[in-house]
């Protein structure tokens, strides 16, 4: 088994350099993976990769970047569902549901289509909460990382 500083390596750090060594911009490659840790953070299960696609044609953003941030990002969508349902909750003046990130996860293995119908209430109140953060922490994602590409695009000059 490959040790998860090659995996990463091999994965996602050498693509991203190649992205910026053939040309792409800093700002480009940020404003990709900005978008997408949002998008894939979503609290909706199967849908990210279809917004990562749509946004990334919508605004012509950088697909390779977009893909590899939105599968990075799966264990970040899991554990967020919690705290963006409470936050939803918050909003809303809901009645708190008794959930955990697991038990999400084995009813939704176990058949999507009852998983939507018993939690469709816990699905719209964490979006809500989703909704609420994404825009400031799309922001802060993205001035963050475009310091960062421009420090590494410096460096491979």
């Amino acid at each position: 088994m490959e040790k998860p500083r090659i995996w990463l390596q091999r994965k996602i750090l050498n693509p991203l350099l190649s992205e910026l060594r053939q040309g792409a911009t800093p700002e480009g490659m940020a404003a990709s993976a900005a978008v997408a840790a949002i998008l894939a953070i979503i609290p909706i299960f199967g849908i990210t990769t279809a917004l990562c696609f749509l946004a990334g044609r919508l605004f012509r953003l950088n697909h390779v970047v977009m893909q590899g941030v939105n599968c990075l990002m799966y264990p970040l969508q899991l554990l967020l569902i919690l705290p963006f349902l409470r936050i939803g909750e918050t909003l809303a003046r809901a009645e708190r549901l008794a959930l955990s990130p697991a038990s999400l996860a084995v009813e939704f293995s176990k058949s999507p289509w009852n998983f939507f119908e018993k939690f469709g209430k816990a699905i719209a109140l964490s979006s809500l909460g989703w909704a609420l953060c994404a825009p400031l922490a799309l922001w802060a994602l993205n001035a963050f990382l475009r310091f960062i590409f421009r420090k590494t695009a410096a460096r491979l000059q």
